[in-house]
């Protein structure tokens, strides 16, 4: 093998083997930059059924809190309310307590 024939050998190898590095590091990077987006992804739509999740809880609450401002925005509702709950009478009636039935 003459020397110019060796230098090309060489030249064209070591092209070769920068090549083959620069397609390695190029794959590497694609892959794990792949990986982290999948994992963003993941964690997005994790975080998403998490806030649907509590949406609908607050939106039931929501619910449960206007009807019970209805209900104290009605005078009656409050009185009776206040009569059986904390045992309040008008001025002119008696309250019993009667002992629960046994079953």
């Amino acid at each position: 093998m003459s020397k110019k024939q060796g230098k090309s050998f060489s030249l064209k190898r070591l092209f070769t083997n920068f090549l083959t590095l620069a397609l390695v590091v190029a794959s590497v990077t694609l892959i794990s930059g792949s990986i982290k987006e999948w994992s963003k992804n993941y964690k997005s739509k994790k975080q998403l059924a998490e806030l649907q999740t509590e949406l609908e809880r607050l939106e039931e609450e929501t619910v449960h809190l206007e009807g019970l401002k209805s209900k104290l925005s009605n005078s009656n509702y409050v009185q009776n309310y206040a009569r059986g709950k904390h045992l309040m009478s008008k001025s002119d009636e008696q309250v019993f307590i009667l002992p629960k039935a046994k079953e």
